[in-house]
């Protein structure tokens, strides 16, 4: 991440943890005036542009985005005073701003609803197709998320699925729900480690792992499982980019090296 887009980010984060009773209805409307923009090539050149000053930019989301709620708005217009390297580094950075606004205004458990929902399209390779293709409608593809989540997941969950597959940006679906996943963990002061198992671990198992692993890393961590019988037996933990591989099938794959 370039300088200049790490200053911005770290500001317009800022603004987000600033928000004082903002809800989900306020990040649904940044995540949709980041579409808007996205699909807007003169409006996110305006936006960028280094040459114009952060008042210029200012009352172009007054004009643009007058009709958006205060809130909204003020977010709007903080992403624009700062000077962004690139234009796909603005729409992250309000995508990330969407997200964590509405994970912080949620009342539910966003980051492992997000992780059951990545399970769920991981375990379907037509679902995966359906919503990450190059091919169909945006408004099909978030139809699709709202029919399977109806009644299983929270307004803030569906919002930021709504975005995700909306907006891709070239990325693969799997990588848009981890990382949104991170995104809201870390709006809450917290990571993730996923833990690979062969069979479910039972709850009480899952927490001690989760206090071991919290002070390894002295951060608090949620941790999240994935069942796959193919390790065999033992775990495998991936925190950010670091990995503790102590599978069965990782330990035949190192014996097989060395016998040669």
């Amino acid at each position: 991440m370039r300088s200049a887009t790490r200053e911005a980010l770290g500001a317009l984060t800022t603004a987000v943890q600033a928000s004082s009773g903002a809800g989900v209805s306020d990040a649904r409307e940044v995540l949709q005036a980041a579409r808007a923009i996205e699909r807007t090539p003169q409006l996110l050149a305006a936006l960028v542009d280094t040459n114009g000053t952060s008042a210029d930019r200012d009352a172009i989301v007054a004009r643009v985005f007058g009709s958006l709620g205060a809130e909204a708005r003020r977010l709007l217009g903080v992403a624009a005073a700062q000077r962004w390297s690139s234009g796909a580094d603005l729409l992250a950075g309000l995508e990330d701003a969407g997200i964590r606004l509405a994970a912080t205004a949620a009342d539910a458990d966003v980051a492992s609803e997000i992780h059951q929902f990545r399970e769920i399209v991981a375990g379907d390779a037509d679902l995966e197709l359906a919503l990450g293709g190059l091919l169909g409608e945006a408004d099909d593809k978030a139809l699709v998320v709202e029919r399977l989540l109806a009644g299983r997941a929270s307004e803030a969950t569906l919002v930021i699925l709504d975005h995700l597959v909306r907006s891709p940006r070239g990325r693969r679906i799997g990588a848009l729900l981890a990382q949104a996943a991170e995104t809201v963990a870390d709006a809450a002061g917290a990571g993730i480690a996923t833990v690979t198992t062969a069979v479910p671990l039972p709850d009480t198992q899952l927490r001690r792992l989760e206090a071991s692993l919290t002070q390894r890393y002295g951060r608090r961590l949620q941790v999240q499982q994935v069942v796959d019988p193919q390790i065999i037996g033992g775990l495998r933990v991936a925190v950010a980019d670091d990995v503790i591989d102590g599978t069965i099938r990782s330990k035949f794959t190192d014996l097989r090296l060395q016998l040669g």
